[in-house]
């Protein structure tokens, strides 16, 4: 025998032995306060209100285990997002039946009429700021809002526009407007 088993057989128990697998005497009070700790949970799984709050533990980290796995795969937008670069490659392309052939028409007519819209003075500044931003991020001036105006001076404005670029992006930005002449133009 070792010296460890030999103090063990030869100390007292302060306490009435476990039943079980617990039965030897322990010798050490830290041995004692381990072993007492240990079974807390076991006797109070005993008891009724002990099962209750177990199984309301184990719902509640099962619920949050759900809705943290949700969070990690959240939805993302119904159409893929196109960079302006595909959709001016894809409107400069020819089209192959007649629909699509007239909606690049009519595409390609109104970024024509934005462009001389845009070097002439518009006669107001919602007007001037709605011409330059839908050419910038060519859309139609009709997917082109103003949504509020700022008076910087008695020859500068500020326009806030918004445009409908895609499903998914509203592009919005504020646009310097200046007078020139008897109309108004983006400098």
């Amino acid at each position: 025998m070792n010296a460890e088993a030999t103090v063990v057989r030869d100390t007292k128990a302060l306490r009435p032995p476990i039943p079980g697998r617990w039965s030897a005497p322990q010798s050490d009070a830290a041995v004692r306060a381990v072993v007492t700790l240990g079974l807390v949970p076991l006797r109070l799984l005993a008891t009724r209100m002990g099962r209750r709050v177990a199984a309301t533990a184990v719902l509640s980290i099962a619920l949050v285990g759900a809705v943290s796995a949700l969070y990690d795969h959240a939805d993302g937008p119904a159409t893929p997002q196109r960079p302006l670069s595909a959709i001016a490659a894809s409107a400069s392309k020819p089209a192959s039946n007649s629909r699509a052939a007239g909606t690049a028409k009519r595409a390609a007519a109104s970024s024509a009429s934005v462009a001389v819209a845009a070097s002439r003075p518009a006669k107001s500044p919602q007007a001037a700021a709605v011409a330059w931003y839908a050419q910038r991020v060519r859309v139609s001036a009709g997917h082109v809002q103003a949504l509020q105006q700022q008076r910087i001076n008695a020859t500068t404005t500020k326009v806030m526009v918004m445009a409908d670029v895609s499903q998914s992006d509203m592009a919005t930005a504020f646009v310097t407007v200046k007078r020139a002449g008897t109309g108004w133009k983006v400098p």
